[in-house]
């Protein structure tokens, strides 16, 4: 599948360009795919493999160019337990995280634009308590911001959005409506925008079609930078 946006073939994958190489390989006897730490794919291919052969590999390791992409699959992250002095993401940046005893039940996380602050109950919280609190703020901020996301991309018509974990993407067109990744709050905002924007124009236009990324452009600027972003980015943003 060829790009006009970028050099060489590009294959999508969600809403993520990702440009590929394809070496020619005299001993290799099926095709093959390999990723770059920033997140390009070579493909290895015999001399005789036709186009259509590269494209079905592609589709048959979707699922492993997803998980390499963007690891969205529920996945604690090793190490973390969201005491003072860590940081947690959101909307691009990273924020210092501060931890407080409080009369209370059970954690409870907020944020005031500059830090966060997670109140924890005067007999401690476990890790897993403190976690599910930290996930319940940004499925909580996440369904408050993203519609507004979404607006922002097609403000003439905004789609319907139902923020959730649709697996291993981060936007799923469900036909009447967009299932957004919850996660999508941790990004700039401007790269949100692109995801969102990028799978309105694709209900109109193929990837492949020069149209594309003129209609991509319309709604979004800079829609090649912010996919490379995604690409190189998405799968190390998480809390």
């Amino acid at each position: 599948m060829t790009d006009g946006a970028f050099d060489g073939p590009v294959y999508h994958v969600g809403v993520t360009p990702v440009p590929y190489t394809v070496e020619r390989d005299p001993e290799a006897d099926a095709v093959d795919l390999s990723m770059t730490a920033d997140a390009t794919v070579t493909v290895s291919a015999p001399p005789n493999a036709t186009p259509a052969d590269i494209e079905a590999t592609l589709d048959a390791r979707r699922a492993w160019l997803l998980d390499s992409l963007y690891g969205l699959a529920a996945r604690p992250r090793r190490g973390r337990r969201f005491e003072r002095s860590e940081k947690l993401r959101y909307g691009g940046r990273r924020y210092p995280l501060t931890v407080a005893e409080s009369q209370i039940d059970s954690p409870r996380l907020t944020f005031d634009g500059s830090r966060f602050l997670l109140r924890i109950p005067r007999r401690g919280a476990t890790r897993d308590a403190r976690r599910r609190a930290v996930h319940e703020w940004y499925l909580d901020r996440a369904s408050d911001v993203l519609p507004e996301c979404a607006a922002d991309v097609a403000p003439e018509s905004p789609p319907t959005v139902c923020v959730g974990s649709p697996d291993r993407r981060w936007v799923r067109d469900a036909g009447d409506r967009l299932d957004l990744h919850w996660r999508l709050v941790l990004l700039p905002r401007p790269v949100a925008g692109y995801a969102v924007a990028h799978a309105l124009v694709r209900r109109a236009h193929d990837p492949s079609d020069p149209e594309f990324w003129t209609a991509l452009g319309a709604r979004v600027s800079n829609p090649q930078s912010r996919g490379t972003w995604l690409r190189r980015n998405g799968g190390r943003v998480r809390i």
